[in-house]
């Protein structure tokens, strides 16, 4: 992740190049480092999805002498531009633009236009709120409204506490998880390409918008631990004893449940789009119609959020919330990037009740993480059947603005689907 590793998995597809560098960020959570930072820098290295990856040693202090040679020998006299010589201008805030730039250039155009529209609201001690930032209409327009995206509400520490029979008897799966655990502390994206066709070669731009994912999700639960300060499972008892080191920010909500069930709900929706309209339809690609795509994805998602509780840094509680707030959000992200100037794609917001989490013992209401409570895999509908989640709009979907610039990525990454 991000923050604890999950995006920085990427490095090990070798032929993704520079995105590698995006392991850096690892750092901010696998050893709770901020020299983690550092490998924000390795974002240039996306250039390397370009196929210029090779390009690369031009930079070199040797290259850079045998140039100036090069050029000496070889430029001759100085010969200006005759008129009607000079290039047109390129046209301005045009998407196609975004094909001519770096991708480690795009992804900043891409995270200033998501993260330009969320906002951030303590609604009380213990809740938090996310929120979706609707500009005026006109080009004079000088006022913006707030429409809600998801709330989170913290548990209490005797629920903390309670949950922490989980971590020990959790701890019994940890020599048949421990290479999972171990390989998920850079990132679970090479998991997931084990389900669909991800290659840095075939599907350059998918592995960018899903990149984007992660760099949201990032910037939202990161805020939300901020404010929620949840106190990690090492600190309640001296017997959990965690198989990796603790990261050291907020456990509630959980990171890689907030980035992997993200990553699968906009994976999953980018090859519906792809998938025939109808049964009798001649374009589309199958068989990505079949919901097995969605199950599978949402099954990996948890299984990389269980084995966080596994390797006893995370409660069970702080996974349920990430998946709720890793789905609020892919779905929303989907519908920035699907909304055209002809066709507006609405989304819903939840809120996830951490007081009224379950501490019982009846069946999947025993304080443990049950991803079906959250979605239908038949449908992909989020659901509320849980008391502790519910839908914040309840008189009708809420729309999102115009973004050609987040539509143009994902026609791309659709483009390498069908």
């Amino acid at each position: 992740m991000a923050t604890e590793g999950y995006l920085g998995g990427l490095g090990g597809l070798g032929g993704l190049g520079g995105l590698g560098g995006l392991g850096g960020l690892g750092g901010l959570g696998g050893l709770g480092g901020l020299g983690g930072l550092g490998g924000l820098g390795g974002l240039g290295g996306l250039g390397g999805l370009g196929g210029l990856g090779g390009l690369a040693p031009v930079n070199s202090a040797a290259a850079a002498a045998a140039l100036i040679t090069t050029r000496e020998g070889i430029v001759g006299s100085w010969m200006p531009l005759a008129p009607g010589d000079t290039p047109a201008n390129l046209p301005t805030e045009d998407p196609e633009n975004m094909k001519r730039w770096e991708a480690w250039c795009r992804a900043s155009v891409i995270d200033f236009e998501l993260m330009s529209c969320l906002g951030f609201k303590a609604l009380a001690s213990d809740q938090m709120a996310i929120r979706h930032l609707t500009p005026g209409t006109g080009s004079t327009a000088t006022s913006a409204t707030y429409q809600p995206l998801v709330v989170l509400r913290r548990p209490g520490e005797d629920q903390f506490a309670k949950y922490l029979d989980f971590l020990n008897s959790y701890a019994d799966l940890r020599p048949d998880r421990a290479t999972e655990i171990m390989t998920q502390l850079s990132g679970g994206m090479a998991f997931m390409c084990s389900i669909p066709y991800l290659h840095p070669a075939r599907t350059p731009y998918t592995l960018e918008l899903l990149a984007a994912t992660q760099r949201m999700a990032n910037f939202c639960h990161m805020r939300m631990k901020q404010a929620l300060a949840s106190r990690r499972p090492i600190e309640y008892s001296p017997q959990v004893q965690p198989m990796i080191l603790t990261p050291s920010h907020s456990t509630f909500p959980s990171g890689h449940a907030t980035e992997g069930f993200m990553a699968a709900a906009v994976l999953w929706r980018l090859l519906k789009t792809a998938a025939p309209p109808s049964s009798t339809a001649t374009t589309g690609t199958k068989p990505y119609e079949l919901m097995t795509w969605l199950e599978q994805l949402i099954r990996l998602a948890n299984r990389i959020a269980v084995n966080r509780t596994i390797a006893g840094v995370h409660f069970p509680v702080d996974s349920a919330a990430g998946c709720v707030l890793g789905l609020t959000l892919g779905y929303y992200f989907v519908a920035r990037c699907k909304t055209t100037s002809t066709t507006g794609v609405t989304y819903d917001a939840y809120k996830f009740d951490g007081p009224n989490f379950p501490q019982g013992t009846a069946a999947m209401a025993d304080g443990d993480f049950y991803w079906t409570l959250y979605i239908d895999p038949a449908t992909g509908n989020i659901l509320t059947q849980p008391s502790y989640v519910t839908k914040l709009n309840t008189t009708g979907a809420l729309s999102v603005q115009i973004s050609p610039l987040l539509n143009w990525l994902w026609g791309k990454a659709l483009a390498e689907w069908t």
